[in-house]
């Protein structure tokens, strides 16, 4: 059973407000200083298991979230390393990319990727 509490509703706001980008627990524990630190990675755990949010890579050692819309599901995505925006690759681009992988390596993606780089605005 899950609960709707004024707590998850701020952690899930945070990530619907912020969609174009990913967060460690820290950065949500730090944007929202009236929810306890713990019950911010104890949400966050549950969302991912929800699918309201995503695991979408690390940063060091800890793990980055990204609220996960409809349209996010069955493609990759791009991550500037600087600033952290993502973009959404499409699905035909997600799709040329998992063949030429497989035809190279053997291996089946399971789960869409994320790729870093920098994006233009980091890039001058």
């Amino acid at each position: 059973m899950s609960y709707n509490t004024k707590q998850k509703s701020a952690v899930t706001s945070f990530f619907e407000h912020h969609q174009e980008r990913g967060f460690t627990p820290d950065d949500v524990a730090s944007a929202l200083p009236d929810v306890p630190r713990s019950t911010v990675y104890r949400l966050i755990s549950h969302l991912a298991d929800e699918g309201v949010v995503r695991k979408n890579g690390t940063e060091g050692r800890k793990s980055i979230y990204q609220y996960q819309g409809a349209e996010c599901h069955g493609h990759m995505h791009i991550r500037c390393r600087e600033c952290g925006r993502t973009e959404h690759l499409d699905a035909k681009t997600t799709h040329d990319i998992e063949k030429l992988v497989e035809a190279a390596s053997g291996f089946v993606a399971l789960e869409s990727t994320v790729f870093e780089g920098l994006c233009r605005d980091c890039r001058k």
